[in-house]
């Protein structure tokens, strides 16, 4: 299989041809989806935040740590346990040549408040009571204390007046401006009125084909692709001289879901023989090719509230079984559903076969993701192999874990219901105080690891390939494009 695939890889490559001379001084990229809106408060997929973190910039922006750094705002502060001030950078202008301002800012997320603008991401504003604008500074007003709400203040911000068509002409207040748009590419040009831009421009193609992602990238179509190729095309891209790689450690979570309103699966006993069934080091080595790192909780360990001493899997037949007779289950037949992609499928096979040898049976469903996700949030599976993708505060255990989340009010997607947890998420969203709060996560994510709400795989690596000589290429954990403005050749 890998010969084959190597030959049609050469034979394509001799028959291409480059594209010299064209797009001087723009780096060209290429990523998997065409993005479902490019109005920051709309889009919510991978595709679209990738291409917003070149259109737009936020009260504060995401550091490669996880951390959040002042952006559009010059500082800001707590006032009492329920109002957050920004003041505004001054002279800072969208690429219509506006200033950016407090009634920007504040009509930005009134318009998702208000539900002028539909979109889901009004869900996660939930927490905010009002939001104005006054001398140089926007007021957020809370319903309640809420610890995690800066995170929230990375929404991209549009001109006021910007209606639900924003997205088909927008105006950038971003490093870059869209230029102009074909049905697989999108020119992105350096905002006029901000500097620090150190090349002409990004051409970003829609290459949905992992070959194809290749090919372009081999012949000179594409300079750069992050966090585009699996394993397998990892490693024979690796190997050619006229390509560079980056690798740096990644903060996506690969799990497997469980659905706790199963009879079976409620078993904590039958949780934990699956667990203990798999061996993740295998997984990691021949199916990740090394690509990957052993994960143990929802939070990478680079994130501040990350905690390391929690219960993990070790690799362990003998156990299982004892479990599994324990648990006063045999003959188990078991669902697991996945995304139709190579991967998920090469995995779905790797599973059945390593739960075979204590006795459980999987049937496997894999279907195209939409109709995938669209069962997982219906809650009709028993198990199924997902990702969390772009982590960085804690505030993602009450979507996760709260009892309330259970979809479509969050992404409770396994049913899972504990009065412990919601108390104590509910304490560590109410207190400010670091320590307190670091100790309060450190609880749920040691609870979450015990009950076996989730049993962890991997955290896939963060890797860029681009073309030798460009320079100024980063890497963040979750594949972020902030850094495009420091990229030339």
């Amino acid at each position: 299989m890998k010969r084959f695939f190597l030959l049609i890889i050469l034979s394509l490559f001799i028959i291409s041809c480059g594209e010299a001379g064209q797009d001087k001084g723009f780096i060209k990229i290429a990523i998997e989806n065409t993005p479902s809106s490019l109005d920051p408060r709309v889009g919510t997929d991978q595709s679209s935040q990738r291409i917003h973190q070149l259109l737009y910039r936020g009260l504060l922006k995401r550091e490669r740590n996880g951390n959040l750094s002042p952006d559009l705002a010059e500082k800001y502060w707590r006032q009492g346990n329920k109002s957050f001030i920004f003041k505004l950078k001054k002279r800072v202008k969208f690429s219509n040549g506006e200033e950016i301002t407090p009634e920007d800012v504040a009509y930005t997320y009134n318009s998702l408040l208000s539900g002028k603008i539909r979109s889901i991401r009004k869900g996660a504003l939930w927490m905010i009571e009002k939001v104005w604008a006054r001398e140089g500074k926007v007021e957020f007003d809370l319903k309640e204390p809420y610890s995690s709400f800066p995170i929230n203040a990375t929404l991209g911000i549009v001109p006021k007046g910007s209606g639900q068509d924003f997205g088909e002409k927008p105006v950038s207040s971003g490093a870059y401006y869209l230029a102009d748009r074909e049905s697989e590419k999108f020119i992105l040009k350096p905002n006029p009125y901000q500097k620090g831009v150190k090349n002409n421009g990004i051409i970003i193609r829609i290459i949905p084909d992992e070959v194809t992602r290749a090919l372009e990238l081999e012949r000179g179509g594409v300079d750069l692709i992050v966090n585009g190729f699996t394993p397998d095309v990892l490693e024979e891209l690796k190997r050619r001289k006229d390509l560079s790689i980056k690798i740096g450690r990644g903060g996506n979570f690969a799990y497997i879901g469980i659905n706790f309103q199963d009879k079976i699966l409620r078993k904590k006993e039958v949780r934990l023989a699956i667990g203990y069934a798999i061996n993740r080091k295998g997984l990691i080595k021949n199916l990740m090719r090394g690509w990957a790192r052993p994960a143990n909780s929802i939070l990478p360990s680079y994130l501040w509230a990350s905690e390391p001493d929690v219960f993990r899997f070790s690799y362990n037949l003998s156990r299982a079984k004892e479990l599994l007779e324990r648990a006063g289950e045999k003959g188990i037949k078991l669902g697991f559903r996945c995304a139709s992609m190579r991967l998920s499928r090469e995995l779905s096979q790797i599973l059945k076969d390593q739960l075979s040898r204590i006795g459980i049976t999987l049937k496997i469903h894999c279907s195209e993701f939409s109709s995938f996700y669209s069962q997982i949030v219906k809650g009709n599976f028993q198990l199924y192999f997902l990702m969390w993708v772009g982590i960085s505060d804690p505030d993602i255990f009450r979507y996760i874990f709260h009892s309330g989340s259970i979809p479509p009010n969050g992404a409770n997607r396994g049913r899972y219901i504990n009065p412990e947890m919601d108390k104590l998420i509910k304490e560590g969203e109410t207190t400010y105080d670091m320590e307190e709060r670091k100790k309060i996560y450190s609880k749920i994510q040691k609870i979450a690891a015990e009950d076996v709400v989730y049993i962890p795989l991997w955290y896939p690596d963060s890797v860029a390939i681009f073309r030798k000589g460009l320079k100024g290429v980063e890497i963040y954990p979750n594949g972020d494009l902030t850094f495009m403005k420091n990229v030339c050749h």
